[in-house]
This record gives structure tokens, C-alpha cells and sequence, in this order.
């Protein structure tokens, strides 16, 4: 793995070198050769990098190759020398980590902090009072550790075996645990600590039935006596069952709770979920169930929900009446200030549709947009901005970040930035932002905008970065370069080394299958995702597969948009069935990521367009109809609105 590692860094150095000065391309040569423990390299290297802010950053990589050997006078001395460094503690860390590895137990007490950050080591430290007779409470403190729904690591067995072989391991705390796991739906879990127990009760047994068919085990749960253990895992299981199959628990679950004493707080909770997640699913049953719903249960999700469903069905009364019953924090939201205005006008009200449209064009999103869009007026584009103080002495630590910065080592460099942004006051770290800009690190001047409550200070938070690459492979793929702009600002923030839980990587954010069934297509040679960090890699796939799915989605922006959010599948999906008005088609997606997906990026590219060409298209330039159940796509609301660009305006 490590040498994996080093060959990455190495194709990232050559990658970068043109862009590197004589200094810092030695010094990532240098690096990479220190992290092999290449001593006599580095303090030759090191004389021709004298003076060079980051050397001692080839010290900390020599000592942490040296990490087996537990270097614990150099780390010392490192930390003396450089306290304020962000790799004092990251050394601190890799020396305790390697102290459990290695067994030395007693080190590894007198430095483990007891924080449960990890797992792993926190199971060392019980292994460590164990093999060092500090037994005094240890017994709680296992169980105590052990008592969770979640898997364990290996690491934990040996404390476990040892704990169990001191007779502390009871059925009473399988049982226990066994209820923890299966509230968290962990049957993994479930199955190997029933197999432990001496004397295994039946309710567990049926804990077994319920997760491994849902439907089938409620059903037997019908014949099941009635007691505070069987009315639990039903009350559990049926409120989770209540969001996948929301049908079938609706129809069931009457049954259940004749059957059943549930209290009025599980029942009402089972059957919240069976209204919420029908409506999502958009089933008949779905208002008659949430008007079923106590007072205490109709929050603003379920009026929103309620709303949809009727959009959904195009039924305006009730749009109208729900809207106007929504709680009025709810109410003064802009989505719904919007519908508010969209079903005024479709129940005849024209005049306070008017009315409303014309004050929510002031606002400068989606909605705001689209008001202005109905009115054909001009939109609101306001720039906002404070006053920066010129930085007397930038940190040192913010000269490291950047020097980081510039050699792709932005992990270290983050670290950094955050001791030094710490020292700035407002005004400085709005200056800091401009630098940031300066020197291509988009995301830290994003974060600092939004920190400063700058939101609309739209010329930095909407860089125009990449500005050549993105518009040679865009028009190369017939799209607009603000359209691939307005992605990645949305899916990145335009940090190259992003990952997402989905492990989705870089600029434009691509999971590692989608990259070698794209760069196939390309004729690209993809050696791995640490691949996908790189710029103009990550901008070949992404902007070519949002050329392949305008082509699967017959030039659609927004089924291009939500199939690149949501998957093709379920873009597919919302095609049959859905309405073809495509506001209401975007606010009636079920899936609440790829609604607020869609509307940001529509957001996102009417300011890119303001930006690159003063005058931007309208939104619902990329708004036509759609295509449901076969019927042709056309221009929305009219052609005459939709192919218009709109003049930009500042009233505020």
C-alpha cells in the first residue's frame, strides 16, 4: 500500500511540474523519497532547499517512515521545535497507533487519550489493562464498550474472550444488545449473539423472523401473545417498514394494533411514517392517512408532503388551502410563497399572483427566478461585500498552507490554513478570500464567504475557474462551460480532493465504476481513483458523461441533472406517471437531494451566465416540458419566455 502511495505522488509531481517553481519541484522529489526513509537523500536535498519553509516537513516524513521503530526522542524533539505545527499532533497520533500495533502496552496507556475516537484503539487500551493488571472497574468498562448495535472489530475479540471467560457475559446482556442491534436493523449481529446464549428466548427468535421478511413476520406477529418484548420489535419493525413499504403497512397495520397495546406515541409514529413515505410514493391513501394523524404529528414535513400530493394531481383548491394552513414560518419560505402564487393563478386569483410573483422576484434563487420568469421581469442580482483590511504579516502557518497548497498536498495545507485563518480578524480574512482566489484555492474562498455571511458576493463565490479547459471540452461536447460550472460548484465546492460518503471523487465528482466505463469510452488510460483528484482528468469524465446522458435523455436539462444526482434509473422512473409541468415536476421528485439539487444548480448557472454574459437566459431557458409516458417535450411557459435572456437589475 505504501508503495502504491509513493508511485501516486510521484505521477502527481511529474503531472504538476510545469506549474512548480526549480524549489518546490525538488522538494516533492525530496518528500517522496523521505517518506521511503531516505536519510542521506533528504539531508543532501536539503542543502540545496535551504531556507525553504516547508523542510521540516521532510523531518516529520522521515520520522514517520521510521514509525515502526516507535522514534520516540525524535517526535520529542520535533515537538519542541515546531509546537505550533499541526504534525505534532499528527505524529502524536501515528506513535500511539503504532504503540497498540506493537503490544507495548504500558506506553501505550501512559499516552492514549480515552475518547473512543476509534475503535480499534479504544479496544487496545481495554487490552492494555488487561495484559497490565489495571483490572479496577475494567469489567464495566468492557461492557459498557461492548453494549452497542454496532459490528466490532477483531481487534476487540482477545478483550471480549477475556471478559466473557471472567464470567461477566450474561443472556440478560446478550438480550440486550440484541435489541440494540436490531433497532438499528444489524442483522449480522443479531444472528452471532443469539447463537451465544445459554437459554434463548423466544422473543429473539421472532426478532430473527422480522428482519428477515418484514411483511411475512408481521404477519405471524398476528398470532403472537401480546407482551412488552413482542409489542417492541413489532412497534420497531413496523415503524421502519412503515418508510419502505408503506402500502402494504397500511394495510396491515390495523390488525397490529387491535392486536397489540401500543402506546399513543408508537402508533402515532408508525402511522407518520406510513402517511410521509405514501405520499412520497405518491399512493391514493396518502391524504386520508396524514389528516388521520394527530394534531401533534402534522408538522411542516407532512404539509409539505400534503402539498405535493397535490401538485402531483394538479388538484389547486387543495394546493391553495394547504399552503394557507402551513405554520407561518413554513409559509414565508420562498418555495412555498411561489406555489402560493402558482395556485392563486390557477384558481383564478390573477391579481394577488401578480402581486406575490412580483415580490418574490426580488429574490435572487430559483423561485425568485422563476416569479420573474411568470412576470417577465428582470431578475435580482445584487452584489454584496465588506470592506478588506490589508494583512500587515500573513501567518506563517497560512504561508505554509498555501506553499501546501500549490505542491497538491492539500490535506497538510487545510491543517494549516485553520491555525492561521484563527488570527484574522473579519477584514483580513475577507482580504485572505481575494488571495485565495488569487491563487486557485476556490473552495477555502467559498467557505470563507459563507463565514462572513457574504452570500452574495457572487464574483467570488462562483469562480471562474478552469476557465479554458472547462470551455474547450464543454463546446467540444456541445454544452455550455457555466452549465459544467454550475455542477461543480454544487457537487464540490470545487475542491479537487473531495470525496463523498458515496465515495464519488474530485471536481465534478465520479465514483470509481462510472470512471472506467467512461475512460474506456475515451481511450483514457485510468489507473485508480487517487486519479480522480486530478483537474483535468475529473473534467474529461464528468463533462463527457453529461454529454451522454443530454443524449440518453433526449437534450432534457433537468432529466440530465437528476439522473447525474439520483441515477438514470430513477430519473427513468419519474417519467411515468409524473406531471409534465416542469416546476411541479421538480417539486414532486420524492427523493429531497435531487429536489434542492436541481434548484441549486438552476440557481447556480443563472449566475454563471450573468457572469460570463451580463445578460443571462432565462431559467426557463432549461426548463421544457416532459416527456411523461411518451408525450412530446415542448418550451415552458411559452416560447416567447423560455428563449429570452433577462436584463439584471439591483433594487435593494
Amino acid at each position: 500500500m505504501k508503495t502504491l502511495l509513493l508511485k501516486i505522488f510521484l505521477l502527481l509531481t511529474v503531472v504538476n511540474a510545469n506549474a512548480l517553481t526549480t524549489q518546490q519541484t525538488a522538494f516533492k522529489k525530496l518528500y517522496a523519497k523521505a517518506l521511503k526513509g531516505d536519510e542521506k537523500a533528504v539531508i543532501a536535498g536539503k542543502k540545496q532547499l535551504k531556507g525553504y519553509r516547508l523542510n521540516h516537513y521532510l523531518d516529520y516524513a522521515l520520522i514517520k517512515a521510521k514509525m515502526p521503530q516507535l522514534p520516540k526522542a525524535e517526535i520529542k524533539a520535533f515537538n519542541s521545535k515546531y509546537k505550533n505545527s499541526p504534525l505534532v499532533e499528527a505524529l502524536d497520533k501515528m506513535l500511539i497507533y503504532e504503540m497498540g500495533k506493537q503490544s507495548q502496552w504500558s506506553d501505550y496507556l501512559k499516552r492514549y487519550k480515552n475518547n473512543r475516537q476509534s475503535q480499534r484503539m479504544h479496544c487496545w487500551y481495554l487490552q492494555a489493562r488487561i495484559d497490565t493488571k489495571k483490572h479496577k472497574g475494567l469489567p464495566q468498562a468492557i461492557s459498557d464498550f461492548w453494549m452497542n448495535g454496532l459490528s466490532l472489530p477483531d481487534a476487540c475479540n482477545p478483550v471480549f474472550t477475556w471478559w466473557e471467560s471472567k464470567g461477566h457475559l450474561t443472556d440478560a446482556l446478550i438480550g440486550q444488545r440484541i435489541k440494540l442491534a436490531y433497532k438499528i436493523n444489524n442483522a449480522a449481529t443479531v444472528g452471532y449473539l443469539s447463537g451465544k446464549m445459554k437459554k434463548r428466548p423466544l422473543w429473539v427468535d421472532q426478532a430473527l423472523i422480522l428482519m428477515r421478511d418484514p411483511i411475512a413476520g408481521l404477519k405471524q406477529a398476528l398470532k403472537w401473545n401480546e407482551n412488552a418484548d413482542n409489542r417492541e420489535l413489532v412497534y420497531i419493525k413496523a415503524k421502519a417498514t412503515g418508510q419502505k413499504q408503506p402500502d402494504n403497512m397500511y394495510k396491515i397495520w390495523p390488525q397490529l394494533e387491535q392486536h397489540f397495546k401500543f402506546s399513543p406515541e408508537q402508533k402515532a409514529k408508525v402511522e407518520r411514517n406510513i402517511a410521509l413515505f405514501a405520499a412520497t410514493d405518491y399512493l391514493p391513501f396518502t391524504v386520508s392517512a396524514m389528516n388521520a394523524l394527530p394534531d401533534a404529528q402534522h408538522d411542516s414535513q407532512i404539509y409539505a408532503w400534503k402539498t405535493r400530493y397535490y401538485l402531483y394531481n394538479n388538484d389547486w383548491p387543495n394546493v391553495l388551502k394547504t399552503i394557507q394552513s402551513m405554520p407561518e414560518f413554513q409559509r414565508n419560505k420562498d418555495s412555498w410563497k411561489y406555489w402560493l402564487a402558482r395556485a392563486k393563478a390557477k384558481t383564478g386569483n390573477k391579481t394577488e399572483a401578480k402581486s406575490l410573483f412580483k415580490k418574490l422576484a426580488l429574490k435572487s434563487n430559483y423561485y425568485g427566478f422563476l416569479a420573474a420568469d411568470h412576470m417577465r421581469l428582470p431578475y435580482e442580482i445584487c452584489n454584496e461585500d465588506i470592506a478588506a483590511t490589508p494583512i500587515a504579516k500573513l501567518p506563517e502557518s497560512l504561508e505554509i498552507a498555501f506553499e501546501l497548497f500549490a505542491l497538491d498536498m492539500i490535506k497538510e495545507a487545510r491543517k494549516e490554513w485553520i491555525i492561521g485563518y484563527r488570527q484574522l480578524s473579519t477584514g483580513e480574512r475577507r482580504a485572505l478570500a481575494d488571495m485565495a482566489y488569487q491563487k486557485g484555492w476556490y473552495n477555502k474562498v467559498s467557505a470563507i464567504m459563507g463565514a462572513l455571511g457574504l452570500w452574495k458576493n457572487y464574483k467570488l463565490r462562483y469562480p471562474l475557474a478552469y476557465k479554458s479547459e472547462i470551455t474547450k471540452l464543454a463546446h467540444k461536447q456541445n454544452l455550455l462551460p457555466q452549465w459544467i460550472m454550475s455542477i461543480i460548484t454544487q457537487e464540490s465546492a470545487w475542491q479537487t480532493d473531495a470525496i463523498s460518503r458515496a465515495d464519488a471523487r474530485g471536481l465534478m465528482q465520479i465514483i470509481h465504476p462510472t470512471a472506467e466505463r467512461l475512460s474506456k469510452k475515451l481511450g483514457l488510460n485510468y489507473w485508480g481513483k487517487p486519479q480522480l483528484h486530478d483537474a483535468n482528468f475529473n473534467l474529461r469524465l464528468g463533462i463527457f458523461y453529461q454529454r451522454q446522458l443530454f443524449d440518453q435523455f433526449n437534450n432534457h436539462p433537468l432529466l440530465a441533472l437528476a439522473s447525474y444526482n439520483a441515477g438514470e434509473t430513477k430519473a427513468k422512473d419519474w417519467l411515468k406517471g409524473f406531471p409534465t409541468a416542469p416546476d411541479i415536476w421538480a417539486e414532486t421528485i420524492p427523493y429531497m437531494e435531487t429536489r434542492d439539487y436541481i434548484t441549486k444548480i438552476l440557481t447556480n448557472i443563472t449566475i454563471y451566465d450573468w457572469l460570463i454574459n451580463q445578460t443571462p437566459r432565462r431559467v426557463a431557458y432549461w426548463m421544457p416540458t416532459f416527456p411523461v409516458d411518451g408525450i412530446s417535450m415542448k418550451s415552458w411557459p411559452n416560447d416567447l419566455v423560455s428563449q429570452q435572456t433577462a436584463n439584471v437589475g439591483c433594487q435593494q
